[in-house]
């Protein structure tokens, strides 16, 4: 049996586009964590692109940003996105509050040094900031 010699080439090109497409559409979260029961609260979730959310040390420090945030129920990161969802209890904290706080000092827990600037919020719920 004779293959025509294109035709290699173009499965080749065809099965990087489906993988690239694929791995946008299904991607599986770095890191997650909740942080308290939604109980009675009016939970939203805002989207937030982050600069320096990229592997999964960098998703459980931002994750520390929240621990002592009030309002905050869910964090999810997904690393290849540079993407953080968090759902909080609107009736308690809001957007803005939840920027500052991963825009704030980041304490490293193994050194105990605090670095500034480590995490900058690029957009959030698709519009663009700075």
């Amino acid at each position: 049996m004779r293959v025509s010699p294109w035709v290699v080439p173009v499965l080749v090109i065809l099965a990087t586009v489906l993988g690239i497409g694929g791995a946008r559409l299904l991607a599986a979260p770095s890191f997650t964590q909740d942080y308290a029961a939604a109980g009675g609260a009016r939970v939203e979730t805002v989207r937030f692109v982050v600069q320096g959310l990229q592997c999964v040390d960098t998703a459980r420090q931002l994750a520390g940003q929240f621990a002592d945030e009030p309002g905050v129920l869910r964090y999810v990161a997904y690393a290849s996105r540079h993407e953080a969802r968090v759902s909080y209890d609107a009736a308690v904290t809001g957007p803005q509050a939840l920027r500052a706080a991963i825009e704030g000092p980041v304490v490293d827990e193994a050194s105990g040094q605090i670095r500034f600037h480590q995490f900058e919020v690029r957009s959030m719920d698709g519009a663009r900031i700075r």
